[in-house]
């Protein structure tokens, strides 16, 4: 069973072989079609003209018309004889249908070389379409030409025969297309397993490690805090800095193990969702309230414009987690004094969430990669400041599980805004 991430990249694959193929096999059904055509015209082509000059011996010997009664009526075959200058007719045989008068309207686009052919299209006063074959030919007596022989052969049947191959063509064409995506889905998860298995390896050992680093980091941290608070101790200012630097780095190591479960329970879709009603005017208050502290602790101006009666399908805790995900990211990356700003308002069936800031914004490159994990956009600063790189992947995570989307905006004149963009009601 593929993850969501490889089954999408496997589809896309799947669209991609597709597209290949059908160009392929429409490339090849327009060329055996074409071909086909191709070698039928040039074959009646040169039987016409081979008929033509029959039908002249048959004239001098006999005086025998070229075409029959019956072929004239039906308006199969029809003929046209000149003298050799064209200045007179001797036998004309286009009969007095449409089709002949069709052909004697289009005089002009009649062959004109001798032993040429050409294909001629006319349409009727009724709007009926007439296709026929033009060829002529000299009828030569002994050594002397008598005149020139026109012959037009209806050519109708072999369109209609034409449309029922084409209409063949595709339908097998039809046929092996499914194949070929059917082929090309066998083919896109061949050439993914591999990848698939390493990233599923990779992810277990992810999280089978956090699990293990729990106990561990527990007990380093109670020990740490033993130490603390043991006030018959007594330890040099040095020791003392270095117990306070245990405390703090364990603190980032169990954060780190946290979201590392996380984040590994998300790629299996196991992250938990407990959906209940959430009054998110009260929640965006309640966080941002939370927030102040260490907003004026860093001298920032933390500012809310939240509308009332703002409520959603969700999991709660992890809404809230969310929303300090994004105010601790702004307040590590604003200057002093400047000011940040939570939004919070409905659109029809949405609540948008938008978390400014005026910092130094995000270039465009890095707008789709502060997602990735462990991604820095400034790497000296954000270690400097503690942060580990996950905490926007987990906000994307929180934004997925609820149906949502997560996308990086342009605060003018500067800095950047967190847009959010959720369902008011369980997905």
């Amino acid at each position: 069973m593929w993850n969501k991430p490889f089954e999408k990249l496997r589809r896309r694959m799947t669209c991609l072989y597709a597209a290949i193929f059908g160009v392929l096999i429409l490339v090849i059904v327009a060329a055996a079609y074409t071909f086909i055509w191709w070698e039928i015209l040039a074959h009646e082509k040169e039987n016409l003209v081979a008929q033509i000059y029959h039908e002249g011996e048959e004239w001098v010997e006999s005086e025998e018309a070229p075409c029959s009664e019956a072929a004239i009526r039906s308006g199969k075959m029809l003929a046209y004889f000149m003298n050799a200058d064209g200045s007179k007719v001797i036998l004309n045989q286009l009969g007095t249908g449409e089709a002949g008068q069709e052909l004697m309207s289009h005089k002009d686009d009649w062959p004109k070389e001798l032993n040429t052919s050409r294909l001629l299209r006319m349409y009727g006063a009724n709007g009926e379409r007439y296709r026929y074959l033009a060829a002529v030919a000299p009828v030569i007596d002994g050594d002397k030409q008598v005149g020139r022989l026109y012959m037009f052969k209806n050519m109708e049947f072999y369109y209609h025969a034409a449309y029922k191959t084409l209409f063949l063509l595709l339908c097998i064409a039809l046929v092996l297309y499914f194949a070929a995506c059917y082929f090309g889905y066998w083919l896109a998860g061949r050439n993914i397993r591999p990848l698939s298995n390493m990233y599923a390896r990779q992810q277990q050992f992810t999280a089978d490690a956090s699990h293990e680093m729990r106990t561990p980091l527990a007990v380093m941290k109670l020990a740490v805090q033993g130490l603390q608070e043991d006030e018959d101790s007594r330890l040099s200012d040095f020791a003392k800095e270095s117990v306070a630097m245990l405390q703090s780095e364990s603190e980032r190591l169990s954060r780190l193990t946290e979201n590392l479960m996380t984040l590994a329970r998300s790629d299996e879709d196991n992250l938990p969702v407990y959906t209940t009603q959430v009054d998110m005017t009260e929640l965006c208050k309640k966080v941002a309230s939370q927030m102040m502290l260490l907003a004026a602790e860093k001298k920032l101006q933390l500012k809310q414009e939240i509308q009332d009666n703002l409520v959603m399908q969700g999991d709660e805790m992890a809404l809230s987690r969310l929303l300090i995900i994004l105010l601790d990211n702004a307040m590590k990356y604003s200057p002093e004094q400047t000011k940040i700003t939570l939004r919070a308002v409905k659109v029809k069936n949405y609540l948008v969430l938008e978390v400014c800031d005026e910092g130094c914004g995000i270039g465009d490159e890095d707008k789709q990669k502060i997602f990735d994990r462990f991604f820095r956009v400034d790497k000296a600063r954000s270690r400097s400041q503690g942060g580990l790189g996950l905490g926007l992947s987990l906000a994307l995570a929180i934004v997925r599980q609820h149906g949502g989307s997560i996308k990086v905006l342009d605060n003018k004149p500067r800095g950047t805004i967190m847009y959010v963009k959720l369902p008011t009601a369980a997905k």
